[in-house]
């Protein structure tokens, strides 16, 4: 992916950006032209990038911080997770991302949910089996009493 924008040192897209396309390896498993080829990727960045940007913040003065933010294309709630995070001594740690793993209760209600939709649907599919047998007896019970209708005015 190439940028016209200046990608902020300290990120991982900084390196990548530099790259070109045609030398950029294409992984294995994504496949070429896929759905989701020209989205933006994710930024990521380093714990020195971090705690670099939160003393720069810090030491800006009031009316300068905003731009300090625009120029590394960050949001005030960066500076405040990565403040946190320098303070409880966990910046270093990778971060877990996405979403928690599933509890076995968890998992087991979903797929109690998703049997009970599929017998909601067999359960309208055969009451529109019935429904349509229903009509189609009708129709022959009218067709066998108008037979019997006609054969009685034959034999009188």
């Amino acid at each position: 992916m190439t940028s016209a924008m200046a990608t902020p040192a300290g990120t991982d897209e900084a390196l990548t950006t530099t790259l070109t396309p045609s030398t950029t390896p294409a992984p294995a498993a994504a496949a070429v032209g896929g759905p989701r080829e020209g989205r933006a990727k994710r930024r990521t960045f380093t714990s020195e990038y971090k705690r670099r940007i939160v003393a720069e913040y810090d030491a800006a003065p009031n009316g300068t911080k905003g731009a300090v933010l625009r120029r590394e294309r960050l949001y005030d709630s960066h500076v405040q997770e990565w403040r946190a995070a320098i303070a409880a001594g966990t910046v270093d740690e990778p971060s877990k991302g996405g979403r928690p793993p599933k509890t076995a209760e968890q998992a087991r209600i979903v797929e109690l949910e998703r049997h009970v939709t599929r017998l909601e649907a067999e359960a309208v599919r055969k009451d529109q089996v019935i429904a349509d047998r229903d009509a189609a007896l009708e129709v022959l019970g009218k067709g066998v009493a108008f037979l019997e209708a006609i054969a009685s005015r034959n034999t009188r």
